[in-house]
């Protein structure tokens, strides 16, 4: 962790050095040197004018001077080296960094290929051979050699691919004759969609490997989904592997049900009593608003054949018989107006990564990214022979190497930081090819981040604002904001010596409201008064009066003005009552009237405490600037974008 931290530090100023390479340098603080962009970064940032005016320019440079003053002082103490700094930054970073590491010209393709197959039914038939994502090469390619029997059969045109499904395929469509019916998009998993929608019609896909094993697919139709609908239905089920006489009887219980129905039975009264679907039948039969592709196309068929309050004749599904009542069509809506959806479709998936997949790729391009083909060779003999052998020889030598694996920009990625990445995955070395590309992508996210400061100097500014931000925060609070809460002493010093700023033109009684329950608690609570340190009165008094169950007094401290409190406006001001509390209506007041303005700092504390810091904040910026040179350069300052 300290490794990373450290890591990301260096990065993060090594990034920002480079940056400022070739920049001209606004002022220097200390032996610290300000930028013109960044300071113009700043400037426009919080620059309302729509006008130029060179008063209000010089005081920002005055309080932009002020802010990096602070941020130096914090450097300077240590504060940016700080594990609670560098963790907090960090984790800005890591969400401002997301929009750099994808393509967005990607994400925009991917929308739109998402919405396009949500409207588009493909009708398909596959066969599969299994064979688990961590399987051993030799298992692999036993796998491998039997689809790719299958295939050549099934392209020779000498066996239908129905009968080649029953006898080879291992999912369970094969009874099906590997039939897969009619499916929208994001009906199967992205790798397995893809073959299937850049599969053309008629023809079988050559083998395709998915988390699943190797698959072939033959596509036998698309067409246009309709858009979206609301429908009612009653159904009969009838499990695949029922006796004929089983299939008959729900058979004629969905046709005695349709003769109720066209007799004038209620269809949701007929739904909840006879449907034998749980998720419908209490709802009378009724489904929300679904896209085409939610339920069977046989099902789908049969609703857009009908008008709205319309019904079907019976038919049958996979899941049984039907009855259906069409209640609403609707046209798909627009691809912007389903984005939510859409952006909700990909990240629910492994599409969700097809974006940085292709950033990738484009970087491997951009920084010619190279792999040592000898260095792979090695790999792939090395961990054969431990993984059949258990002989380990060869990934020790690798282990201790230095060799190149691949190189990528101006950074080289030796054989022993893959041999290390390996090492918390001993399933990957079953496919070494498929490790070396999850790594390299790894390394090459992980080398753009560490450039994205260079290659984009608006992100440099926006990490260099986070940065001092969390600076000037820290060391604020350090130097005036806690300061000046817990420094009783330089509160009272400087109340005192400014105790005619906080003088009222208007009275205040400063001192306890007791609000009692009857005259008996009002007394009792009199005589306490007398005798009670100022401390304790509060506490006592409820403890003496009150109980779990029972309140008889209600005890309120502090300095009322006329009209913050019923009790002393009418007691100490004369003025009538407003407040009263009916549950405790006489009060007991023991305190002072201070006609000319606070007794000490703590009446006042709030506005003190301000002014304080203030105070604290106006000397601490004197002392730095004694400690730190400040130089402007006027020349440079005149080239500033000031718009």
């Amino acid at each position: 962790m300290k490794r990373t931290a450290l890591l990301f530090c260096l990065t993060l100023g090594l990034t920002a050095a480079m940056a400022k390479e070739n920049e001209p340098i606004l002022m220097t603080i200390g032996d610290k040197a300000i930028t013109k962009s960044e300071f113009e970064y700043i400037w426009k940032k919080n620059n309302t004018n729509t006008t130029f005016d060179q008063q209000s320019f010089d005081e920002y440079v005055d309080l932009f001077v002020n802010f990096k003053l602070k941020v130096a002082e914090a450097e300077a103490q240590g504060l940016d080296t700080t594990k609670a700094f560098i963790n907090e930054l960090a984790g800005y970073r890591k969400q401002l960094v997301t929009p750099y590491l994808t393509d967005k010209d990607a994400e925009a393709w991917l929308a739109k290929q998402t919405y396009d197959r949500i409207r588009e039914y493909v009708e398909s038939s596959h066969i599969l051979i299994k064979v688990d994502p961590n399987a051993t090469p030799e298992d692999t390619l036993v796998a491998w050699n039997k689809i790719n029997d299958v295939y050549k059969q099934a392209i020779s045109g000498n066996v239908d691919f129905a009968d080649l499904a029953r006898q080879y395929s291992e999912d369970g469509s094969r009874e099906q004759g590997g039939y897969l019916g009619f499916v929208t998009g994001f009906r199967f998993i992205y790798t397995f969609e893809n073959i299937l929608y850049g599969t053309p019609i008629g023809q079988i896909s050559a083998p395709m490997r998915t988390q699943f094993g190797y698959h072939i697919v033959k596509v036998h139709s698309r067409r246009q989904a309709p858009g979206r609908y609301r429908s009612a239905h009653i159904m009969k089920k009838v499990d695949p592997t029922s006796d004929p006489e089983a299939k008959e009887a729900a058979k004629k219980a969905i046709f005695d049900l349709y003769e109720q129905l066209k007799g004038g039975a209620d269809f949701a009264k007929v739904a909840q009593e006879s449907s034998e679907d749980p998720g419908s039948s209490s709802r009378g039969g009724e489904y929300q608003l679904l896209f085409c592709g939610s339920l069977p196309i046989e099902y789908e068929d049969a609703v857009y054949k009908l008008k709205p309050g319309e019904l079907s004749e019976p038919f049958q599904s996979s899941f049984g018989w039907h009855i259906v009542k069409a209640l609403e069509f609707l046209p798909y809506p627009s691809q912007e107006e389903m984005m939510s959806e859409i952006s909700s479709i990909i990240n629910q998936d492994e599409r969700a990564q097809e974006p940085q997949r292709r950033l990738v790729a484009k970087l491997k391009q951009a920084y010619d990214y190279k792999v040592n083909e000898s260095t792979r060779a090695a790999f792939i003999q090395a961990y054969d022979k431990l993984r059949l052998t258990g002989d380990s020889t060869g990934v020790r030598q690798l282990r201790n190497a230095v060799t190149t694996l691949f190189t990528l920009g101006d950074r080289t990625v030796s054989a022993s930081q893959f041999v290390a990445y390996l090492a918390g995955k001993p399933t990957a070395i079953n496919n070494l090819n498929k490790a070396l590309d999850d790594f390299s992508q790894e390394e090459v996210l992980a080398y753009e981040d560490s450039r994205l400061e260079v290659k984009y100097p608006e992100f440099g500014h926006l990490m260099q604002e986070y940065r001092d931000g969390i600076l000037l925060f820290e060391i604020s609070n350090r130097e005036v904001w806690d300061k000046a809460s817990v420094d009783t002493k330089g509160l009272e010093a400087y109340f005192t010596s400014n105790k005619s700023n906080y003088a009222w033109d208007k009275p205040r009684y400063k001192g306890f409201v007791v609000h009692c329950a009857d005259k008996t608690t009002a007394a009792g609570v009199k005589k306490m008064l007398r005798k009670l340190p100022a401390d304790s009165v509060g506490v006592v008094l409820r403890r003496t009066f009150n109980t779990d169950t029972t309140m008889l007094v209600r005890v309120e401290r502090g300095l009322y003005a006329q009209g913050d409190n019923g009790a002393v406006d009418s007691l100490v001001f004369k003025q009538a009552n407003t407040k009263k509390d009916p549950r405790l209506p006489i009060p007991v007041l023991q305190g002072k009237l201070l006609k000319k303005g606070p007794e000490d700092y703590t009446d006042v504390r709030g506005l003190v405490v301000s002014d304080y810091q203030t105070y604290l904040e106006k000397q601490w910026l004197t002392t730095l600037r004694k400690k730190y040179t400040v130089s402007i350069d006027k020349a440079v300052a005149a080239t500033v974008n000031k718009n």
